[in-house]
């Protein structure tokens, strides 16, 4: 499994959009977290980065069109990268299971060491969810379709939610105990906060250890965002066995008719998201906020379907021109990109670098990361006309097979 296409594959057998698309997808998720400076926990104070009207308007564009949704493209290319490592085992006759299970393993190792420094890691979430992807590799292409959307809805969450309107009401002494949690929970909050903007290396890595790495788990159970993900996974496998990224005629008729279908359930739900004044931070279940999590959950499953089919069709109308062909480098080092993007938000943002956490805006926050990205452009094809793998990828192989294997690429002078 990877966050690029098979690192086991030869070059022939990548799909250039599908590189293309995840290098979308780290654009839009360096855009979430410079907006939130990179904080990625809970805020000190609401709006505590916006200063300005400009910084409201971009941080509500950027919530309302990315917050969600590139997470939502990437799990998916992640679920489907889980194809092309069984596809090359089956070529190949080896087992598969036992490698794929270590190669997660590794995964969990990396994620665990970025976790210590970054308490919005993903990696470690992936790792664990990808190790339930082994038993469903035998499921029927119906059944991971059917699954992964309602993992992908949130119907459980939403089932979840009104079986909780109709629970009764708290008594006295749990709802005192509800209030000291969101007063401890708060106090944390600030002391998070304060690790984060002026903390020593040592403070951040045991906040990320503890406290951290328990508000993401609580978070990733009470959004329901575990189940999504893991709904995306399977998605990501459906789309794989299906071939659904090669350029065929009736992939074409596939993608249209999903622009024609989540296109306006995208638009709508956009619109109603924009109008509600729905909080994931509120723990009040009402009709009113379970709707609007289904809406939002909705929104950001049928924006992240129409964005990939919407590139998808544009790119195979001419694959060789316009800038979608040069982010093709990108997505082929996503663990590298990935990472790299971690390094820069803590260098800017945290007390251990520039310390610029609460002192910079969301709109000079935002525009440093799509900086960083544009550099990050260059940086992929540079590196990738001198090495086969990014640092990282090559470092995932070298573990997998316990075995150093060259990198750099061969040059070959001219005749």
């Amino acid at each position: 499994m990877q966050l690029s296409a098979s690192v086991d594959a030869a070059p022939t057998e990548r799909i250039a959009i599908v590189d293309i698309l995840r290098a979308v997808a780290l654009f839009g998720i360096i855009v979430t977290h410079a907006a939130l400076s990179f904080l990625a926990g809970p805020e000190p104070t609401p709006g505590f980065n916006q200063f300005s009207a400009l910084d409201k308007t971009v941080y509500d564009l950027t919530e309302l069109l990315a917050f969600g949704k590139f997470f939502a493209v990437f799990a998916f290319l992640f679920g489907m990268s889980f194809t092309i490592q069984l596809d090359n085992a089956a070529r190949k006759g080896t087992s598969f299971a036992g490698r794929f299970a270590w190669r997660l393993t590794i995964l969990l190792a990396i994620g665990l060491v970025h976790a210590m420094f970054f308490s919005g890691d993903v990696l470690m979430i992936y790792a664990l969810l990808g190790f339930l992807l082994i038993p469903f590799r035998k499921r029927t292409s119906k059944t991971l379709l059917i699954v992964g959307l309602i993992l992908v809805l949130n119907l459980p969450g939403l089932l979840l939610g009104f079986a909780q309107l109709s629970a009764p009401a708290p008594s006295v002494e749990q709802q005192e105990t509800i209030a000291q949690f969101q007063a401890e929970f708060e106090r944390k909050a600030q002391e998070q906060y304060r690790i984060k903007q002026s903390g020593t290396v040592g403070e951040i890595v045991e906040m990320n250890l503890t406290d951290s790495m328990l508000n993401k788990l609580l978070f990733m159970v009470f959004s329901g965002r575990l189940w999504i993900t893991f709904g995306y996974f399977l998605l990501g496998l459906w789309a794989g066995r299906v071939a659904l990224f090669r350029d065929t005629e009736s992939n074409r008729a596939l993608f249209r008719r999903l622009l024609v279908w989540t296109g306006p359930v995208a638009l709508v739900t956009t619109v109603m998201h924009a109008l509600s004044d729905f909080s994931m931070n509120t723990s009040e279940a009402t009709l009113a906020t379970v709707v609007a999590y289904f809406v939002f959950t909705t929104q950001q499953a049928t924006l992240a379907t129409f964005i990939v089919a919407a590139l998808t069709l544009y790119y195979w109308r001419d694959p060789s021109r316009g800038l979608l062909p040069k982010l093709a480098a990108v997505g082929k080092l996503g663990l590298t990109t990935y990472l790299m993007q971690t390094m820069f938000g803590i260098a800017l943002f945290f007390g251990v670098g520039l310390g610029m956490l609460g002192e910079m805006g969301v709109t000079a926050s935002v525009a440093a990361g799509i900086a960083f990205f544009v550099f990050q452009i260059f940086f992929a094809h540079w590196w990738l006309r001198r090495f086969d793998l990014g640092p990282f990828e090559w470092l995932w192989r070298a573990l997998t097979y316990f075995k150093l294997r060259p990198n750099a690429r061969v040059q070959t002078s001219p005749a």
